[in-house]
């Protein structure tokens, strides 16, 4: 089971993140140094450097945050975003397609290729929002062609 460490602002983003990933995953909100988390993910509103940031296998965050990654061990870092420079964007919004521009590493060591994948329309969902989403699911392993819809 990993340990997926939200850094947020508010409750939104982990909320929508808890009711639409798969069960048995332990979440928590980042309050201070504990054990090592698995997966620690930066929120899409998440402004300025973590606070007291912990140990993490791999750290999921907006592109525009990278600045910071370097003061936090993590094992690799995957930014998203809106900009080419990212690892997770959108080649296209509409009909959303999700772009993986360079090879990305699973937490269990898989190696997933570049690709696009089309993606369900998601009316009413930000697309930094979608991209943590699709993120998270392709560092815990989840195969790009078996993303699920937002429900």
């Amino acid at each position: 089971m990993e340990t997926v460490e939200l850094w947020a602002r508010g409750t939104g983003f982990p909320r929508f993140l808890r009711a639409r990933l798969p069960a048995g995953l332990v979440f928590r909100l980042r309050r201070g140094r504990g054990a090592p988390a698995g997966l620690a993910v930066v929120a899409p509103d998440w402004a300025g450097p973590p606070p007291a940031p912990g140990p993490c296998r791999a750290l999921l965050l907006p592109g525009e945050l990278a600045p910071w990654a370097g003061g936090i061990p993590a094992g690799w870092v995957v930014s998203y975003g809106l900009s080419p420079r990212d690892t997770l964007t959108f080649s296209s919004l509409s009909p959303p397609c999700l772009a993986l521009q360079r090879e990305l590493v699973t937490l269990d060591g898989t190696c997933r290729e570049p690709q696009e994948l089309p993606l369900p329309p998601q009316p009413g969902t930000d697309p930094r929002t979608l991209l943590a989403w699709a993120g998270v699911l392709l560092l815990l392993g989840t195969a790009p062609e078996d993303l699920p819809p937002l429900l």
